[in-house]
């Protein structure tokens, strides 16, 4: 009964939710400070906020498909402790384990997100701050384990999805300490 997923491409299947996980996490978090910032108004942000929802839960639900399809994959499988207890990976343990603390980090931030409105504003921000190091959790353990990024394209695609981040990360922050000095 079960022969069907054995027979299925499970090793493409994984890299490919893997790729599509991050790059829509990437979208996600791009959304996410583009609407920080203080310019976007109105339609705009509803728009981006709608985006950035849309995109974070989807790679999130692609993720979780990449880790359990890990789990029936013949070429390297994994056991279910491997995946979900970080650091006990058979191989690059420390890289995989990246990945295991990644997932469970995009998971507490839907769910803090879900329930944003039991916890104060500063405690929700300390905790969706969190995405930034999540992230880079999440490049490391596409880049450093991921058997693509030895092809020029997704290497490529790392290193834009970071510079873009830390674009945008750097402009937000330049952006607010105008308005803050003003303040005071």
């Amino acid at each position: 009964m079960t022969d069907w997923l054995i027979e299925l491409p499970t090793w493409q299947l994984t890299r490919i939710f893997a790729i599509a996980a991050y790059l829509l996490l990437f979208g996600g978090m791009a959304m996410g400070m583009l609407y920080g910032y203080p310019f976007m108004k109105g339609k705009r942000k509803a728009t981006l906020y709608k985006a950035h929802m849309q995109l974070t839960n989807s790679g999130t639900l692609l993720a979780l498909l990449h880790m359990a399809v890990l789990v029936i994959d013949t070429y390297t499988p994994f056991k279910w402790t491997e995946l979900l207890i970080p650091f006990m990976a058979h191989e690059h343990p420390l890289l995989y384990g990246l990945g295991t603390l990644s997932l469970y980090g995009m998971l507490l931030l839907l769910l803090t997100s879900d329930f944003r409105h039991k916890f104060s504003r500063r405690i929700w921000l300390t905790i969706h701050l969190l995405s930034y190091p999540i992230f880079i959790m999440a490049l490391a353990h596409g880049f450093f384990s991921g058997t693509d990024t030895e092809l020029p394209l997704i290497k490529g695609m790392y290193v834009a999805t970071l510079v873009i981040t830390l674009l945008l990360a750097s402009g937000r922050m330049l952006v607010k300490k105008p308005a803050r000095r003003a303040a005071a």
